[in-house]
């Protein structure tokens, strides 16, 4: 059974607990803070940030400072999991232009080309609809930006650097549909 996990507007102190596990592994993480992935608190929190940890600071390089930002306690974090395993993981809050941005969206190495980077979109499409956005952006990585061409995104921007990867800005209309 697949499950989404979501959570709004975490504390502080939660979002603080899950990072201090993030380098555990994916499947070790909530058990460190004596949670699970589907709990909807700290073990999900504690699940997401060790996804994160594993796909950009691991995979990418990503500097650890930089991966965790002051958005994480008002925006909604969204966990898929299957089977009671981990798969991926994305982070939405509304921007001042009337839009739903989508960040963080990372599928664990071991689940990609399974089609759950799309459920993780459809699940940020369908919190823009319920809180009546009629737009999502996102800030993709160059080298991924084909994927979310295929969802139906469109490239807004010239390239530009995130994070010391090449990105570019893309924008998904969803009114009328």
């Amino acid at each position: 059974m697949t499950v989404l996990v979501r959570i709004a507007d975490p504390t502080a102190n939660a979002v603080e607990r899950s990072k201090t596990v993030a380098d555990s592994g994916i499947d070790a993480a909530a058990k460190r803070v004596d949670g699970t992935p589907t709990d909807g608190a700290i073990g999900s929190l504690a699940t997401i940030a060790a996804i994160r940890y594993a796909v950009f600071v691991v995979e990418q390089g990503v500097d650890v400072a930089i991966e965790w930002d002051d958005y994480e306690t008002v925006a909604e974090h969204v966990l898929l999991v299957d089977e009671g395993r981990p798969i991926g993981t994305a982070r939405v809050r509304p921007t001042d232009d009337q839009a739903l941005k989508c960040e963080r969206i990372a599928v664990r190495a071991s689940a990609r080309g399974a089609g759950w980077g799309e459920r993780l979109m459809d699940s940020c499409e369908m919190i823009a609809r319920e809180h009546r956005i009629n737009e999502c952006v996102l800030h993709a990585q160059q080298r991924v930006a084909e994927f979310y061409r295929r969802q139906g995104y469109v490239i807004v921007s010239e390239p530009f650097e995130e994070a010391g990867i090449p990105h570019v800005k893309m924008r998904l209309q969803l009114d009328g549909e």
